[in-house]
């Protein structure tokens, strides 16, 4: 059941993220002449989405310990 949830939460996610990213990039270009309620919440959520996503989902992200010091890393000064 937990997968299951999961799945469903990262589609959910993704889907929002992708279609934040559309709304962003049709009001960058102007293309936004009247922007409804969820073109407007979505070019907001777009930063949080997109922080999520380099947070912990991305490969760049410090969930992975990628961007902690050396001696901070699980791990470190047990030699």
């Amino acid at each position: 059941m937990r997968r299951l949830v999961l799945l469903a939460a990262g589609f959910v996610y993704m889907v929002a993220l992708i279609e934040a990213i559309r709304a962003g990039v049709a009001w960058w270009r102007g293309e936004l002449l009247a922007p409804g309620p969820l073109d407007i919440a979505l070019v907001a959520a777009l930063p949080v989405l997109v922080w999520i996503w380099w947070r912990y989902i991305s490969p760049f992200g410090c969930a992975k310990g990628a961007c902690l010091t050396q001696d901070k890393r699980p791990g470190a000064g047990q030699d």
